[in-house]
């Protein structure tokens, strides 16, 4: 009985000695950053006529358009009466955009905490008509599950998410 609790106090101490070993604070792991704009920028919708396609989310098809949704950037809008070979006709920068719907001719988009009604009866010419404040909440973590760095309001409004290194990152969804 005795050789029993001095083989499990044995196997204890070198669990305990093997488990502090390592610093919590070196530990880099995958996670997601918030990417921040000032207030400024981020009530700003520009149309553009063409923009590279870099974190698709949402696609819409509309009548013969097509519309994807570029994570925490805007909408993209595509000819796409001839589905082997689609364009795109515009680009509706809208910072912090991450979902949105169609219907009538008029886009209902998220900006950051606001929603914004763009129409496109002229796709090519997408025109800002309206903005409902205070419509969302505060982004305060990605749509993604696993460690993210905490939201800081102090560096400003949250208009999306990046993938990267973290160290100790506090935050976990």
């Amino acid at each position: 009985m005795k050789k029993i609790k001095v083989a499990f106090l044995l196997v204890c101490s070198v669990g305990l000695v093997v488990s502090c070993g390592k610093k919590q604070d070196d530990e880099f792991v995958d996670g997601w950053k918030p990417v921040y704009s000032d207030e400024s920028g981020t009530s700003t919708i520009e149309t553009k006529t063409s923009e590279p396609l870099q974190n698709p989310g949402r696609i819409y098809v509309y009548e013969e358009f097509l519309m994807v949704n570029d994570q925490g950037k805007g909408i993209h809008i595509y000819n796409n009466a001839n589905p082997n070979s689609p364009y795109e006709v515009s680009f509706i920068s809208i910072p912090g955009n991450m979902d949105f719907s169609v219907n009538a001719d008029k886009i209902y988009a998220d900006n950051v905490t606001d929603m914004v009604i763009i129409d496109i009866a002229n796709p090519a010419q997408p025109e800002y008509t309206n903005r409902i404040e205070n419509v969302f909440p505060v982004q305060q973590f990605p749509d993604e599950f696993g460690p993210f760095e905490c939201v800081d309001p102090s560096k400003g409004s949250v208009i999306g998410w990046e993938k990267t290194k973290l160290q100790n990152p506090k935050c976990f969804r």
